[in-house]
């Protein structure tokens, strides 16, 4: 094998190399971003949770508030 062979060989392996590397990380950044926008999504659901929460402990208190008037 002729030192050009090599050379073809090895610049070869390195570009493959080179593609496969890319390959991995555009893998795991989808990944990554599949798992932000999950983080993402459940954050908003609590976010609503919270807020039905509050409208709830906010009626709440009218109804205390109100038997407390009707009991004073």
């Amino acid at each position: 094998m002729s030192i050009k062979d090599s050379a073809l060989r090895f610049a070869t392996a390195v570009e493959n190399e080179l593609i496969a590397t890319r390959a991995d990380q555009m893998e795991a950044a989808e990944a990554l971003t599949v798992r932000i926008n999950g983080v993402a999504n459940h954050v908003k659901e609590l976010r609503d949770e919270v807020g039905t929460l509050k409208e709830t402990q906010g009626q709440m208190l009218e109804i205390l508030i109100d038997i407390q008037r009707r009991v004073s």
